[in-house]
């Protein structure tokens, strides 16, 4: 079994939904094919009944079309990895999918906890990070997380158990703008370097194809907010440590109708010009991966009523969000909290739609 996706394995995927899925579903993204709907796993319970529901989703969605998943280590105390790992153990165990041909990314930063929550939380903390070395107390931020390199690689080696892979295709920094709010902006770049520095070399180890940043705020805000992250500093940190073939590919951006600013606000600053994070990331040679289109279920009653219009052969408000985000120029995978089986025939449904053309999506704004 070769240790993660690949160009060869992506397509063989992709090429097996030929005839049942539109044009424009698979894209291209990092040299990989994937689907333009991806699988999220932040939401729900940390309990047995969820994760049985999650696994039978995963197993579905991968045999409709979806071939990206997303978790993250502290996503229901380690549960989501967990499973994300047994559902893709089954789907290999009965041949509907092979590792070749899954794009699996996991996140690392804030502090997890194994299993459930711990009854004292700052003992938890200091008992499993700060005393056995993987954490110095000085450089927490939040009270809850960390950038530095001991603390980074013992997370990859546990989402791998958590996983039961060898390999994860990309590994995001998850909300690193935890630091900006606590330290001064050259301390914080110096963390992303050392951080970098880490995943660049667990790439050259094979145990990450990728690395990227996953952020909540930081390409959302204006310049002057304490959140806003700059792309371009985060590319020449990577040059400096990477090189000119440096493996910081993908940057993560909440995007949906009510949270339009990854797309819309001209927040960042390439080469002097000033354009949207959307239009930084490409300018910069980034993939941009979206998340939370029906911004965790508030948009299914409250979508945009000129949305509902525009796009009235859409059969909900879960697909016209989903429609509407993966059509949007820039975005390469949207990613879909789908924790229960009977979503994701209803979701994975959208592949059977071409995304909005540029002229059908201005379209809806007229």
């Amino acid at each position: 079994m070769n240790a993660g996706a690949t160009k060869e394995g992506t397509a063989r995927y992709a090429a097996r939904f030929a005839g049942k899925v539109a044009v424009g579903h698979f894209r291209e993204w990092n040299g990989l094919r994937v689907g333009s709907i991806g699988f999220g796993t932040y939401l729900g319970a940390h309990d047995e009944s969820t994760d049985d529901l999650y696994r039978e989703a995963i197993v579905q969605a991968v045999r409709l079309g979806c071939n990206h998943i997303d978790t993250a280590i502290n996503y229901r105390c380690m549960h989501s990895e967990k499973v994300v790992g047994a559902a893709l153990a089954e789907l290999f165990e009965s041949s509907g999918a092979e590792r070749e041909e899954i794009i699996v990314a996991t996140k690392g930063g804030y502090i997890p906890f194994d299993g459930s929550p711990p009854a004292n939380v700052r003992s938890y903390i200091r008992e499993n990070f700060i005393e056995r070395g993987l954490v110095d107390e000085k450089e927490l931020a939040g009270g809850s997380h960390a950038l530095s390199p001991s603390f980074l690689s013992a997370q990859i080696e546990k989402s791998l158990e958590n996983l039961g892979l060898s390999h994860v295709d990309i590994y995001y920094l998850h909300n690193p703008e935890v630091h900006t709010a606590a330290v001064p902006s050259r301390i914080f770049l110096h963390r992303i370097k050392k951080a970098f520095e880490l995943l660049e070399t667990r790439v050259a180890e094979g145990k990450i194809g990728a690395y990227g940043i996953s952020s909540w705020e930081a390409f959302r805000v204006a310049f002057d907010a304490r959140p806003y992250i700059s792309l371009e500093d985060l590319v020449l940190a990577a040059r400096e440590v990477g090189g000119e073939s440096h493996h910081f590919t993908t940057v993560q951006i909440p995007f949906n109708p009510a949270m339009a600013e990854g797309f819309a606000l001209p927040c960042q600053k390439v080469g002097g010009k000033t354009m949207s994070s959307f239009d930084a990331a490409a300018a910069l040679g980034l993939d941009v991966v979206t998340s939370v289109p029906l911004l965790q279920a508030r948009l299914l009653k409250g979508f945009p009523p000129f949305l509902v219009t525009g796009m009235a052969t859409l059969g909900s408000n879960a697909e016209r969000a989903i429609q509407f985000c993966r059509s949007v120029p820039g975005v390469t995978t949207v990613l879909v909290g789908m924790s229960d089986p009977m979503h994701v025939a209803e979701n994975m449904g959208v592949a059977h739609r071409k995304p909005l053309s540029d002229k059908e999506l201005l379209a809806l704004f007229a």
